[in-house]
């Protein structure tokens, strides 16, 4: 089941990345409700709604350098679930773009 990295809320959720610090383009992948997502606003670099939220769009944030999160907890935050084969593709294209 998956919830709000924040308040543990289950409902309006959206993946956001976290900004690392102010002016960055990388942020970490999380989980958060409409209350939460208001309040770090000024934060956030990316917004989706978790229903729109396929393998394939969050593979795109890993291949467009928007988070460096661990893809092993960010696979299951999103997904509620692990995936071995997600998080493998998204630890390939985090390897490539730091260059590793």
């Amino acid at each position: 089941m998956v919830n709000c990295s924040r308040c543990g809320n289950r409902e309006g959720l959206s993946l956001v990345t976290v900004l690392y610090e102010e002016g960055a383009n990388a942020g970490r992948a999380l989980v958060y409700c409409e209350a939460c997502k208001a309040d770090m606003m000024a934060w956030i670099g990316e917004a989706i709604p978790l229903e729109k939220v396929s393998p394939a769009v969050f593979l795109d944030l890993y291949r467009t350098g928007k988070t460096a999160s661990d893809p092993f907890t960010a696979v299951e935050l999103v997904f509620g679930r692990k995936d071995a084969d997600l998080v493998r593709q998204a630890q390939a294209l985090l390897n490539t773009n730091s260059g590793a």
